[in-house]
């Protein structure tokens, strides 16, 4: 008799994370069943021994199908990029809500429902205190509000589910998108110094963090938490920019920004891809949150379910380096 493999749903499998976490998932054991949208991009998902559950959180008729028939839940899917406030909302809130209710309607069974959050959600650190989980949040972009939104309509169901919410930081490692373009300006031989660059940032490998949201399925822990999962120290600015430095062996020009000129280049961004009707990269909120600071405390993760960080930004990003130079990503 074969043994019961328990199975989890993993929304938005197909993206950065996503796939990272079928992959963690199945490496312990776990049947694992991708919740994505039909026609979505499949290729980080191709050879993983995986089953599929298509449906849309903005079609609550498609979420009982993807939903039913698995004992855990963790609600990965989500918009960071959007060209409007309303589509945050409508798939990072109102997404959220349909989803659960669709759990609670159809499968009373499950676990546990983990929901990814984000450090955008609490809002940035100020005068160099931590940010803990307790703090008041006070996000300062479109994307954090929102999410911050979808974390409460998540854990308005803590009474009906064992739910729990995690935010992590910034996210890299090999294959991502988002920060590539951080390494490319370095390798690039531009060391750009926007802003104060003693300002913190606490980022996390996405190994780590795959790890961490394992370990917060698995253990004992009380409906409704939330839950910081990040590397166990933050770094200046000045210090990511040399590590990146270091990791590249590229010596590269110092161009200091005043932040309230890359504000400016912030507004001219947003005006020139508007013309094109395309999302731009840069916006006056993005500019906001690349110029505050991001420090988190690590405590209650390490005290609840005994994760800490074992991945220094150092090794992650020659890793990561070593990934984007072998797939010609930085030529």
């Amino acid at each position: 008799m074969s043994e019961h493999k328990p199975a989890i749903l993993i929304t938005g499998a197909n993206g950065f994370l996503g796939a990272r976490l079928c992959r963690t998932f199945l490496d312990n054991n776990f049947q694992v069943i991708a919740g994505i949208r039909k026609n979505a991009d499949l290729s980080r998902l191709e050879k993983l021994n995986i089953q599929f559950h298509y449906g849309d959180v903005t079609q609550p008729e498609s979420l009982p199908a993807m939903v039913n028939e698995v004992d855990y839940i963790i609600h990965n899917a989500g918009v960071v990029k959007a060209n409007n406030r309303q589509t945050f909302y409508d798939v990072n809130e109102k997404g959220t809500e349909s989803l659960l209710k669709a759990v609670v309607e159809h499968n009373r069974d499950v676990k546990k429902v983990i929901y990814i959050s984000s450090l955008a959600a609490a809002g940035p650190s100020i005068n160099n205190i931590p940010v803990k989980e307790s703090d008041p949040p006070h996000p300062i972009t479109t994307y954090g509000h929102s999410k911050l939104a979808g974390e409460k309509a998540a854990l308005s169901f803590s009474d009906k589910l064992n739910i729990l919410s995690i935010r992590p930081p910034g996210i890299y490692g090999p294959g991502d998108k988002e920060i590539f373009s951080f390494f490319q300006a370095i390798f690039n031989g531009i060391k750009p110094y926007i802003g104060n660059v003693q300002r913190k940032l606490q980022l996390i490998h996405v190994d780590d963090l795959c790890r961490g949201i394992y370990l917060a399925v698995t253990s004992d822990t009380k409906s409704g938490e939330i839950y910081f999962i990040a590397e166990k120290r933050a770094y200046s600015m000045e210090e990511l920019i040399a590590i990146l430095s270091r990791t590249s062996g590229k010596g590269g020009i110092p161009i200091p920004i005043p932040g309230s000129i890359f504000k400016a280049l912030a507004v001219v961004s947003k005006a020139m891809f508007k013309l094109v009707n395309a999302t731009p990269m840069l916006t006056p909120e993005k500019a906001r949150e690349l110029l505050a600071s991001w420090e988190l405390s690590t405590k209650k993760a390490k005290n609840d379910f005994g994760f800490e960080s074992e991945i220094p930004f150092e090794q992650g990003a020659k890793e990561t380096y070593d990934w984007y130079k072998n797939e010609g990503w930085l030529r």
